[in-house]
């Protein structure tokens, strides 16, 4: 890091494309960008169950704050990620 801090935890494999995810299950798209996911969070608030709506919001946060891409395109690993909440902390 440029601070000179260490980094503990397990890296993220960016590159990675195929995953299986629960939340990934939710939209029907190959590339899902930050746009698409505030939008599903907003239109379909009521008609999600309340741990699928709370990773989409992590995975919004995730992938807006801090591992932006350019395009506004979510990584498909963070999908995997954040399926399983108690597993978050073992990361970078």
């Amino acid at each position: 890091m440029g601070l000179g801090l260490r980094v503990h935890g397990e890296s993220i494999n960016l590159d990675e494309v195929s995953v299986h995810s629960e939340c990934k299950k939710l939209s029907n798209n190959e590339s899902v960008d930050v746009d698409m996911v505030y939008d599903f969070l907003v239109r379909c608030r009521d008609e999600v169950i309340m741990e699928d709506y709370c990773r989409l919001y992590i995975l919004l946060a995730i992938s807006e704050f801090i591992c932006p891409s350019c395009k506004g395109i979510v990584f498909p690993i963070f999908f995997t990620n954040v399926d399983d909440f108690s597993s978050l902390g073992k990361y970078n």
